[in-house]
């Protein structure tokens, strides 16, 4: 208690914020197929789990590979949650050539025995969000917009509400990885690409033209590619069996290396908040064109924002995600 005490005097916020706060509740939904990313981002969800910070209530995937859903079981149960509930895109969606996940899903074991046996991911959201308070769950998404889609358009049937009524009741925020927020107000070319919305356009379009609730987009040039904020290569000092190492390591044909942090960053948000890492827009409105275009239309009334960058803090943001990825599953030696 006296450690505590003294923690708390020398950094106040930080340790009201993780000693205090209640648990996040996250569902959490990866394409996990073309990027070690999202591998990544898992360890920080995982670390952040063990931290008492946030609750994983689900994890889905936005793509038909079955490897993919197998490689999210594997990283669950190297992380000591084994149990969490699975779900993977059962109708049309997207399938794209992986570096990692097959084998990923051959090395480690994981209770996935075909993509018959996985549930529906829309399912897994009506089923997780109907036993959940009201505005108490925050959304992840680091992949495509297919199972929101989903969600949205779900009927009400047999007793249980709409998708959309569920969203509206027990979403507290949906925080997306996409997009590319340049200029002031921003304006998408796709100059710089953006493949979670493009991938799965009709996804994308539907979702954020008719998602009801606040939205946090986490931007490329925030957080991958652009933003030239990176890490990995230290995943080596990690045991060998850990399979976001691995999942690195199979990425890179070799050793783990550094690979931007587009995903990893969106969880960190998702959970902490802004904290000293990033600024927000104030509330506007993405005007998505159905090439995946789009330009920003502020005002008061959009109930979506964008993250902004804070100068000279990369370095921080990195390090702050390098100390997530490679912490140990609580309870291991």
């Amino acid at each position: 208690m006296k450690t505590l005490s003294r923690l708390i005097l020398l950094f106040p916020k930080i340790c009201l914020s993780v000693v205090f706060a209640a648990p996040v509740k996250v569902i959490f939904d990866t394409d996990m197929e073309t990027d070690c990313d999202d591998a990544g981002a898992m360890a920080v969800l995982h670390t952040l789990a063990d931290r008492g910070e946030c609750e994983i209530l689900a994890t889905v995937t936005s793509v038909r590979d079955v490897n993919s859903i197998a490689t999210v079981d594997a990283i669950n149960r190297y992380r000591g949650r084994p149990d969490l509930p699975l779900g993977m895109v059962k109708s049309a969606g997207v399938l794209e050539p992986t570096k990692f996940a097959s084998k990923i899903a051959t090395e480690f074991p994981h209770r996935v025995t075909s993509a018959e046996a996985v549930p529906d991911a829309v399912m897994v959201y009506r089923d997780v969000l109907e036993k959940q308070a009201d505005h108490s769950v925050v959304i992840i998404t680091v992949g495509y917009l297919t199972n929101l889609k989903n969600l949205l358009q779900l009927p009400a049937s047999d007793g249980h509400p709409s998708g959309l009524d569920l969203i509206n009741a027990k979403v507290s925020k949906w925080v997306c990885m996409g997009g590319n927020f340049v200029g002031n107000p921003p304006k998408d070319e796709l100059k710089l690409g953006n493949v979670n919305f493009q991938r799965d356009a009709k996804s994308a379009y539907e979702v954020i033209h008719h998602w009801p609730g606040e939205t946090v987009f986490a931007g490329r040039e925030v957080c991958s590619v652009p933003s030239g904020l990176q890490i990995g290569e230290s995943l080596a000092s990690t045991p060998a069996d850990n399979p976001v190492r691995r999942a690195y390591e199979h990425y890179f044909g070799g050793k783990a290396k550094n690979r931007h942090v587009a995903d990893l960053a969106t969880v960190l948000y998702a959970i902490r908040g802004l904290t000293d890492c990033w600024d927000i827009s104030e509330p506007g409105r993405m005007n998505l064109q159905p090439d995946m275009k789009f330009d920003w239309q502020p005002g008061t009334v959009g109930k979506q924002r964008y993250l902004l960058k804070k100068p000279a803090n990369d370095r921080q943001v990195e390090a702050v995600l390098n100390e997530l990825i490679v912490a140990p599953p609580h309870g291991s030696r």
